[in-house]
């Protein structure tokens, strides 16, 4: 009985194997050459995104700075209609 049990369990081990076998080689590297191709900037194309000059990017960075100076106040919130 023990037998069967492990001759089966063997078979079944070996079918589920099979399934992970793969008929590609392995190593041909067009998903790592793909993302990279995703991730760098033609240099012919024409930048279009708002906020892409520098005046623009000096004046958001002075914000940014200037939010640190001054931070806006916090409302205070009571729960379960508690006073303060």
């Amino acid at each position: 009985m023990k037998t069967t049990t492990t001759a089966i369990l063997a078979a079944v081990c070996t079918l589920m194997l099979a399934g992970c076998a793969t008929d590609t080689p392995t190593g041909t590297g067009h998903t790592v050459r793909s993302i990279m191709a995703s991730q760098i900037i033609a240099p012919q194309a024409t930048p279009s995104a708002p906020g892409s000059n520098a005046a623009t990017a000096i004046l958001a960075y002075k914000n940014y700075q200037g939010s640190f100076a001054a931070p806006a106040p916090q409302v205070e919130i009571t729960l379960f209609g508690g006073n303060k």
